[in-house]
């Protein structure tokens, strides 16, 4: 199995919710408070590195060098009940505060609304999702990124503290709470 679902991790984060650190003030952009106000569900929840290395044993073996790496990820989830329910223009406040704060913007991937499909008044396209990756670096080492996925009913931030390449970050996909996110032809940030 490739990974366990989310479910499992955040069993596995309640369990522990004792080892979990407080929250860094510079892990969560302050413009974020804004677009939780909102959501219909919220969940913010950080792996210390112990439990990063305890957790890391369920991963192939592969990943487990990735995770060795890590001081931390902390994943900010919002859900909202209904398309248009967050203010688009404070979510691009919140993009430019990262690059403002000495983040490196490295990629932006834009999924399109089911190109494909037929225009019909029963096919309920899909929301479009764009996919947001920045890195900070310390001399000429990638020391941690940032990850933000939003669609029209989601926003998710990740935050991961440590040496990590964007391959890295692609291995870690789907695992910590890290969702999902498309890495398939991320382009250029320009």
């Amino acid at each position: 199995m490739r990974s366990r679902p989310l479910p499992f991790f955040v069993l596995a984060v309640l369990l522990c919710s004792g080892c979990v650190h407080a929250q860094d003030v510079n892990q969560i952009p302050p413009g974020m408070e804004a677009l939780a106000a909102h959501a219909t569900f919220q969940t913010d929840f950080t792996f210390n590195e112990s439990m990063l290395r305890a957790m890391s044993r369920s991963l192939p073996d592969e990943d487990r060098p990735i995770v060795a790496k890590l001081r931390s990820i902390t994943v900010h989830s919002y859900r909202f009940a209904a398309p248009g329910l967050y203010d688009a223009a404070a979510l691009d406040a919140v993009r430019t505060q990262l690059g403002s704060e000495g983040w490196k913007h490295l990629v932006t991937k834009q999924a399109a609304a089911h190109a494909a499909a037929p225009v019909s008044s029963d096919v309920v396209p899909r929301d479009p999702m764009r996919t947001d990756v920045w890195i900070r670096t310390a001399g000429s080492n990638v020391d941690g990124a940032v990850v933000l996925v939003a669609n029209q009913k989601n926003i998710d931030l990740v935050y991961v503290d440590g040496v990590i390449s964007p391959l890295d970050l692609l291995h870690l996909r789907g695992h910590f709470g890290i969702p999902r996110f498309p890495g398939d032809g991320l382009g250029d940030a320009r």
